[in-house]
């Protein structure tokens, strides 16, 4: 059976409560290496195996100010200990405690060499599955190349540069947006 072309719009904001959830956890708890479920299996929209596993950020609609704090953290040290200590303690003191300033987009960082990326944008969309303990979400996204200056790249590359000080210079930043009901 062909899996839903759409999605509720409220099954949606769910998904995203519960990814701050996942994500403060991570903050917290964790020092921030990522969780089970702020990854996904990447499958095909027809359905399938998975095809690949990879970890997404979820962005706030409104994200400049973060962006600027983690490019000021990167650039003001050359100690990645304190780019990582300084971008947990903003992470976990205010960025996922209000669920409804997320964009509904996730973003994706890739080498630019990656196969992986050139076929989910020649593809143009996918279905991505999470899953943590029992909590399961799976959901049809369009895929689309973000351009270097949009914000939504520039917040998915300096808080990954945060996490990772080798991060190469000229990346890959995919968006995937949520196909929803009415949207």
């Amino acid at each position: 059976m062909e899996p839903p072309t759409t999605t509720s719009t409220q099954e949606y904001k769910s998904f995203i409560s519960w990814q701050c959830r996942v994500r403060k956890q991570c903050v917290r708890e964790l020092q921030g290496r990522p969780t089970e479920g702020m990854s996904a299996g990447v499958h095909s929209i027809s359905g399938g195996d998975e095809k690949s596993r990879m970890n997404f950020l979820i962005v706030k609609q409104d994200s400049h100010n973060l962006t600027s704090e983690f490019r000021h953290i990167v650039r003001k040290s050359q100690d990645s200990a304190d780019w990582i200590k300084n971008g947990l303690r903003i992470l976990a003191e205010r960025h996922y405690q209000d669920d409804f300033n997320f964009s509904n987009d996730l973003t994706a960082l890739f080498n630019l060499d990656s196969s992986l990326a050139e076929a989910l944008v020649t593809a143009g969309q996918c279905r991505l599955q999470f899953k943590q303990d029992s909590v399961e979400y799976a959901f049809n996204f369009e895929v689309n190349e973000l351009e270097k200056e949009s914000p939504q790249f520039q917040a998915t590359y300096w808080h990954n540069h945060l996490f990772n000080p080798t991060i190469p210079g000229q990346v890959c930043v995919l968006s995937f947006s949520p196909l929803l009901e009415g949207a």
